[in-house]
């Protein structure tokens, strides 16, 4: 995990946002998940698999962030993996995951069992009666490019040309979709009740300077006034190296004001793109003179007689573009 999913994380790990996050997506605004009824559960999930010589292998599986949604009449599994890149695989790993936290809660079901079980269920390892708790995943997207992987396991094989067929084959072959949440592109904004709605509709406008520092100015009282973790996620969202490496040992105050990093980075890029712009002007104005002066030895050569062949010899150049320049001097 790189250092940008990390910060996002540790934001979205908050149980206020993370709840509206899915109460947004989930009941589109309405408040059914309640903070105090979200838990931490284990981001590791591991199941123990025999390889092709019968010995037992753990395979291990970390996820973003996992919680434990219980309710009067739910309880559920709610998790999260962030994405700051398209991933072609995502319905396969979301897939994995998933049923890795299945496995797990049949081995913790087969531990707590009586004795006496049907053959069946022995087989199983699984009673009749059991019931799994249900994993739902959001893939947190905040990329800037448009997501263009697939959505769905079936959008990842290849069934022929022939669509009757493939149609039918589709029937016989279990599918499973991923849940994808592109906060650059969400739509009803207003569905969130946290700062999530502020922080999406600036990433929103990211991709335009002028319009993402006239959306802070008009936000200006929430972006003055950060915690840590929202500074350090806004510079992941925003890949703005600079506000993700603050040193917070320097920083004597609690809250922390981005309108004025962001203005001291947009100014340091000013002054860089002028910098930037007289070393061109001067390597172009180099380049300029060297070719004046190419053209000039070219024409006082030519005027003494030396042949094209000889003036194309001393300055580098082919017969053809010592005619060219002879042609352009006269």
């Amino acid at each position: 995990m790189g250092q940008a999913d990390v910060n996002v994380n540790l934001w979205l790990k908050d149980t206020k946002r993370f709840a509206d996050l899915f109460n947004a997506i989930l009941f589109h605004g309405e408040t059914v998940i309640l903070p105090e009824n979200l838990h931490p559960s284990p981001e590791t999930a591991a199941v123990s698999l025999q390889d092709a010589q019968g010995k037992n292998v753990v395979k291990k599986q970390y996820r973003d962030i996992i919680m434990n949604w219980q309710d009067q009449a739910v309880l559920m599994l709610l998790a999260v993996e962030s994405q700051t890149a398209v991933h072609y695989a995502a319905p396969l790993k979301v897939m994995l995951y998933d049923s890795m936290e299945y496995a797990e809660q049949v081995r913790v079901k087969w531990k707590e069992h009586p004795p006496r079980l049907s053959s069946a269920e022995f087989l199983s390892r699984f009673q009749k009666n059991d019931k799994l708790i249900p994993v739902i995943t959001l893939v947190f997207y905040y990329g800037t490019e448009e997501w263009d992987g697939p959505l769905e396991l079936h959008q990842m094989f290849d069934l022929g040309t022939e669509k009757s067929h493939a149609e039918l084959l589709k029937k016989y072959l279990p599918n499973y979709h991923i849940n994808l949440v592109d906060v650059r592109r969400l739509e009803n904004l207003e569905s969130f009740q946290s700062d999530l709605q502020i922080v999406f509709g600036m990433l929103q406008c990211s991709q335009d300077k002028y319009a993402m520092r006239t959306y802070i100015a008009n936000h200006k009282e929430y972006f003055q006034k950060l915690d840590l973790e929202t500074y350090h996620a806004l510079g992941a969202f925003l890949n703005f190296r600079q506000l993700m490496e603050i040193n917070v040992k320097q920083k004597e105050r609690e809250e922390l004001d981005m309108c004025k990093a962001l203005e001291d980075i947009y100014n340091d890029g000013v002054q860089a793109g002028i910098e930037a712009g007289i070393k061109q002007g001067r390597e172009s104005g180099i380049a300029q003179g060297e070719e004046a002066h190419k053209k000039d030895v070219a024409f006082q050569m030519q005027k003494l007689g030396y042949p094209l062949e000889a003036i194309a010899a001393v300055l580098r150049e082919t017969v053809e573009g010592i005619s060219k320049i002879l042609t352009v001097v006269r």
